[in-house]
């Protein structure tokens, strides 16, 4: 069978795309010296106040580095004397930066095990206690958020994306059971929070770096004391709405699943 080539168009669809990073070069080199001193120069710094400490200053500087402005409403529903878990709709790489700069309490997160061949980052990862999951393979995955759930009994703050990949677009993803099974195991409440326009940063495919308005929306707590295993899909369709209709209201449309 003959090989079919590339479009020209196709070809310079793709030169230009790798244009990109001499073209922010000088970000990138921003991005990656902020992200070596916090994660290899700040957790040996005897002043920081504890493993978590870095990742405010380092999400606020790169946020900086890329033009990215935050903006946060209610803040007013995140508990300061109790362990949560933040449920948050997930559009783009840069989310948990943009968390990292506004969730007012300590925090940790599930993240993808890949990142743990990330030099430097998947290093700072582990150090600061967060909890990566193999979701290909169930026992270990399941071994996973046991472990996430007993730091939340434990009274740590846990920040999950229910989508568990990042949708690259305005519209969520199907969600993971996972989670939410999690959550009921930690017994904490669900804050759901939703992330408008980040989908705009770094478009899927693309390497071009565009300075963008988001919108963090934090929304009342959601108590998972009223819900089992059996009305685990009610809870599910709770959260999905009341993420939806933050970002309808924050003008990211939810008209396709």
């Amino acid at each position: 069978m003959d090989k079919i080539l590339p479009s020209p168009e196709h070809l310079w669809k793709q030169l230009d795309n790798l244009l990109e990073v001499p073209r922010h070069a000088r970000q990138w080199l921003k991005f990656v010296g902020t992200t070596l001193h916090y994660g290899l120069l700040d957790p040996y710094n005897p002043l920081s106040a504890g493993p978590n400490a870095a990742l405010p200053g380092w999400s606020c500087r790169v946020l900086g580095i890329l033009g990215i402005r935050v903006s946060a409403t209610g803040l007013e529903h995140v508990h300061h004397h109790r362990s949560q878990v933040f449920f948050v709709n997930h559009q783009s790489n840069i989310d948990v930066l943009i968390l990292g700069a506004t969730v007012p309490v300590p925090i940790f997160w599930l993240y993808k095990h890949t990142l743990d061949k990330m030099p430097v980052i998947g290093r700072a990862l582990r150090r600061q206690g967060n909890v990566a999951i193999i979701r290909h393979d169930r026992p270990r995955a399941m071994r996973s958020i046991d472990q996430a759930a007993q730091m939340v009994r434990d009274g740590r703050n846990l920040l999950v994306f229910p989508e568990g990949t990042r949708s690259g677009r305005p519209q969520m993803g199907p969600f993971k059971k996972g989670v939410f099974h999690l959550a009921l195991a930690a017994g904490a409440p669900i804050v759901p929070v939703s992330i408008a326009h980040s989908w705009r940063i770094m478009p899927r495919g693309s390497l071009k770096l565009h300075p963008t308005d988001v919108q963090v929306r934090f929304h009342p707590a959601i108590d998972t004391t009223q819900y089992d295993t059996g009305t685990l899909p009610e809870l599910m369709e709770r959260v999905r709405a009341v993420l939806a209709a933050g970002l309808q209201q924050d003008g990211d449309p939810q008209d396709e699943n």
